[in-house]
Parts: structure tokens; C-alpha cells; sequence
């Protein structure tokens, strides 16, 4: 049977083509021919494989009832299902320095953009002053991470006027996201099977990582009627947050933390309860360490083609970071240190690795085998364009 105590067996293809090979010379005799040119073993072999494909629906419908193995949307209704959905791309924003002439009132919802047509849009209008400067905050028009574009590349007056002489952002944009990967969501998911309720030290740290937009979070708790060795007071939630919106960060924590918890941190939102009662809700947003490493890789024949991006991306995804395929990887924890020897394991399990070795640090001069340590408001992140390999054959 295909559904027994053990679970779920699916038949292979080659399972079918055995078991009606079977039942075939079972009504004609053990002599009837069926091989692959004959027409009773063509017409088996046609249906063989169309039989096949419905035990690959019957074993996806049966799969897609456990988040382990779920995929798609199936994923999505068992998050659903526990008012977890999964985290959308998300547009970035940036303000924009604009020159002109004096007093030039620039409409709200025109655009600016890149060399590369990465479009943003004013949010408000701005009116430019006696000297004729103005900023004004912006939105990407498109979503993703590719939209975080650097310092001063908004140059580009999609709709020029001659009232408006120069466009920049003298700062990077911020806030753009991807869609969130099944297997981040997957994990998400599981981890809210663990923690049920509210006001409990996982309670809380799930229910900042499910604000959307939150790449990570890390709370330090202070149960002891004395302030901490960081300075935090009795009885208190200090939580640590890569990422996400301060109000609906802030807004999570209230919901998660018991009414008479007090919150620490430099930022701070007030929330209304139910009563419109109003709570100074404090946190900090972390910030990221950015990882250089290098690698010396001993290889033999069986080094595949793409192993130098196989390597990137194992390492991605031990630290943390944006992979080969645009899959935004967790990695290590807020405030987990990077390792140097725990990263071997992951470059080993690629093939064709004889010899390997690691040097990492905080910037792509000076780098080292120590480990780099990371703090409790700190999270490590690897890009694809910081690894660099060598490779001796």
C-alpha cells in the first residue's frame, strides 16, 4: 500500500512499469513480449509515465500537509492558518536634494531615477527655498532589494522642467526588500510551533521577527531587581532589531510583552491600548558587520564548473546574506560571533576540496584567521562581492 504506518511511499515510474509488466503477462502468458518497440510494451510505457505524474500530485497533496515539506502556497495556508504570513518585498525610501529656481513648488508623485531606471517617487510636495534648494522624502516605485541603490544615484529628472535644475540622494535608500524565501519562511513558521502565548522570552523574539521587513532581532532580558552589566534597568526588555518600521516594531513588542514589563532602548513610539492608553514603548534598531573573507582552495577533478559560487554561498549561508540565486539567507543570530572553524564544515561539503583555507575580517585589508566578535546589537553579513577565491588546481 502506498499509505501505511510508515507514511507515504510514492511509485516510481519504474515501479509501475514493473507492476503492470507483471499483471500484463499474468492475463497473456508469461511469453508475451513487451518490450520497448513492441505495441502492448510502447502502450505500457506511455501509460507508465502519465501514471507516474498523478503519484507526484498524490504525494505533493500529501506532503502538503506538514510546513516540513510543504511548498508553494501550500507553505503560505499553513501560515495562514496561524495569522503568519509570509514577509512581502518591501519599496525603499530615500530623501532627495533638488536645486532650482526659487520659490518652484515640485509636485508630490513625480519621479527621479538611476542611470539604471530605478524609479522613485515623491512622497510630498516640496517647495524650494530663497536659494533655491529643497529635499523631499522619496519611495522606490518598485520593490526589492535592488532598489537600495547607493548615495547619489538618483540623478535623473524622468519628467524635466526647467524650474528644476539638479536631483540627488545624498544618501543611500533604505528599506527595499525581496519577497521572503520558502525555506526562511518554512523555518519561521516552525519556530512559531515552538513558542505559544505571550509575554515569553521566544513569544517575543518571534513575534519581532515576523514584523515585516525584520530581518532579525535579539532581546536581552533583565530579571533581577538590580541593573545589568549593560546598564539595563530591573525587570526589563531590552530588544535589538535589524530592520522593519519603528512603529510596527514597537507595535509587536507590546503586543508580546506582559503589562507591566518595562522596555529599554534609544528608540521610542507611543502605543495606545485598547483604552487609548498610551505606552512609551523603547527598543534599538541593530546595525550590520559587514564580513570580508578570503579563500586559498586546493582542488582536484571533481571540482564542478560553478564550485567557486557553490563555495560563496555556503558560506552565505552559515553568516548571513544575499546568496547566488537573490535568497536572503539568515545565517548566524543577532550578536552570534563568526567562527573561523565552524565555516569549514560547509566549504568541505562541497565537491572536489582537497586542501582550504580561511582568512576573514572587517575590511578586505586586513584580514586574518581570528574570530570576529559581535556584539548583542550587531548582526554579520556576507555579500557574494566580499569572498574572494583563489583557486590552485
Amino acid at each position: 500500500m502506498a499509505l501505511n504506518k510508515n507514511g507515504f511511499s510514492r511509485k516510481t515510474y519504474s515501479d509501475l512499469l514493473d507492476e503492470m509488466e507483471e499483471k500484463l503477462k499474468e492475463q497473456f502468458g508469461e511469453n508475451t513480449n513487451l518490450s520497448s518497440y513492441t505495441p502492448l510494451g510502447i502502450i505500457m510505457r506511455v501509460m507508465a509515465f502519465f501514471y507516474a505524474k498523478l503519484w507526484d500530485v498524490v504525494e505533493a497533496v500529501y506532503n502538503s500537509r506538514f510546513i516540513k515539506k510543504a511548498d508553494g502556497v501550500s507553505l503560505d495556508y499553513h501560515g495562514g492558518d496561524k495569522n503568519i504570513p509570509r514577509n512581502p518585498a518591501t519599496n525603499s525610501y530615500v530623501p532627495l536634494q533638488f536645486t532650482g529656481a526659487p520659490g518652484y513648488i515640485i509636485q508630490a508623485e513625480e519621479t527621479y531615477s538611476t542611470e539604471g531606471d530605478i524609479q522613485f517617487a515623491l512622497l510630498d510636495d516640496v517647495t524650494l527655498d530663497d536659494s533655491g534648494n529643497g529635499v523631499g522624502q522619496a519611495i522606490s516605485v518598485d520593490t526589492g532589494s535592488y532598489t537600495n541603490v547607493s548615495a547619489n544615484t538618483i540623478i535623473n529628472i524622468v519628467n524635466p522642467v526647467e524650474d528644476i535644475h539638479s536631483v540627488t540622494n545624498p544618501v543611500a535608500a533604505t528599506g527595499g526588500s525581496d519577497m521572503e524565501s520558502l525555506t526562511s519562511y518554512r523555518n519561521r513558521l516552525l519556530k512559531a510551533n515552538e513558542s505559544n502565548g505571550k509575554g515569553t522570552a521566544s513569544a517575543i523574539e518571534l513575534a519581532l521577527r515576523n514584523v515585516s521587513g525584520v530581518r532579525s532581532a535579539n532581546v536581552i532580558y533583565n530579571k533581577s531587581m538590580e541593573v545589568d552589566n549593560d546598564g539595563n534597568p530591573p525587570k526589563s526588555v531590552h530588544a535589538y532589531v535589524l530592520g522593519g518600521s519603528k512603529e510596527a516594531v514597537a507595535q509587536a513588542l507590546f503586543d508580546s510583552i506582559s503589562a507591566t514589563t518595562q522596555t529599554v532602548g534609544d528608540q521610542s513610539t507611543l502605543i495606545a491600548d485598547n483604552s487609548q492608553n498610551t505606552h512609551d514603548i523603547r527598543f534599538d534598531f541593530a546595525s550590520v558587520v559587514t564580513v570580508f573573507v578570503k579563500l586559498e582552495v586546493q582542488t582536484n577533478a571533481e571540482f564542478e564548473a560553478d564550485g567557486i559560487t557553490q563555495l560563496k554561498d555556503a558560506l552565505i549561508a552559515v553568516i548571513g546574506g544575499l546568496d547566488s540565486n537573490g535568497e536572503e539567507q539568515q545565517g548566524l543570530t543577532m550578536g552570534s560571533d563568526v567562527i573561523v572553524s565552524r565555516l569549514y564544515s560547509a566549504l568541505y561539503k562541497v565537491a572536489g576540496i582537497d586542501d582550504i583555507s580561511i582568512q576573514i575580517g572587517l575590511n578586505s585589508d586586513s584580514l586574518g584567521t581570528e574570530n570576529i566578535i559581535i556584539t548583542q546589537r550587531q548582526v554579520a553579513e556576507l555579500k557574494l562581492d566580499d569572498i574572494e577565491v583563489v583557486i590552485n588546481a
